[in-house]
């Protein structure tokens, strides 16, 4: 089934509106192969026949469908290593003495909150999880619990979103990432299936959310993690959500992007900094004027 130029540049229109991605000129390939087989799904002989019923007023489930065929949903557990463990030799020590000083502040509920922003299938937070509950197991003099750091998980995919809060994973995903230690500490083996324990699975909340849509209400937290998302959107729409970010971080409050992503030429309040072998991106008090 062939997509002609004009079908594509309507995926492409269409697309952006609906989530922010950006399809670039040489994704052709890409729209046909993903979205083929739910154009025949849904008695289509043509993309052409599809997507005049996509504009509808009632496709709504259908363009839900068509985001969910486009969006990636690469991911591996502890994924480009270096992040997952500066956040488990600094980062997490640092959260664990802001729940102290908040503590004895009198804050009424202190917490160190975390977001992992475009969490797929779930295994990004869940590394998140991990990295927590060992620091606490082995760090009981410091008198912080795991419950200390609740972890937001959000995505557009509603079928990702599933698969995450199943936690189910067979034997190739867990061999990405995963230890023999961790695997046994942290997962339960069913067959070829491996699922997350509870213990693990109860300090993550799962939401579906869209980047397009306004998230004010969402923080404050005190480290975003939002990792391989933004390279897929344009300049505007990655401005508008680091400006986002920003607003949602606590004081002081940390961004960690994929390795291949950065802030250059955004117009945002955060300052770039090395921490081990991983840049992140530090909240400053205001956003600064670019050069």
């Amino acid at each position: 089934m062939d997509v002609s130029p004009r079908d594509f540049r309507d995926i492409q229109t269409l697309v952006r509106s609906l989530c922010g991605l950006v399809l670039t000129d040489d994704k052709t390939y890409l729209v046909r192969t993903r979205l083929e087989s739910v154009v025949q799904a849904h008695g289509f002989a043509t993309f052409s026949e599809y997507l005049g019923r996509l504009q509808e007023f009632s496709a709504n489930l259908m363009r839900d469908e068509l985001v969910e065929a486009l969006t990636t949903g690469e991911t591996s557990f502890n994924r480009d290593t270096h992040p997952f463990e500066e956040f488990r030799r600094r980062i997490l020590p640092g959260l664990a003495d802001t729940i102290r000083r908040r503590r004895e502040a009198l804050y009424p509920v202190p917490l160190a909150r975390l977001w992992s922003a475009g969490c797929s299938t779930g295994q990004e937070p869940y590394s998140i999880a991990m990295a927590i509950q060992d620091f606490v197991t082995a760090n009981p003099a410091i008198g912080v619990r795991t419950e200390h750091f609740p972890i937001l998980a959000t995505d557009v995919s509603a079928k990702s979103l599933n698969l995450a809060r199943q936690g189910r994973y067979p034997e190739r995903e867990i061999d990405r990432g995963l230890d023999r230690e961790q695997r046994f500490r942290y997962l339960n083996q069913q067959g070829n299936f491996w699922t997350v324990k509870d213990e693990i699975r109860r300090l993550i909340d799962f939401r579906r959310l869209n980047f397009i849509d306004r998230v004010a209400n969402l923080g404050p937290f005190e480290v975003i993690f939002c990792r391989n998302v933004m390279i897929y959107f344009d300049v505007p729409t990655r401005q508008r959500l680091c400006d986002q970010f920003h607003q949602l971080l606590a004081p002081g409050g940390i961004l960690i992007l994929g390795a291949a992503e950065s802030l250059y030429g955004l117009n945002t309040g955060f300052l770039s900094e090395q921490i081990g072998g991983t840049v992140v991106h530090r909240k400053t008090s205001e956003i600064l004027a670019v050069d």
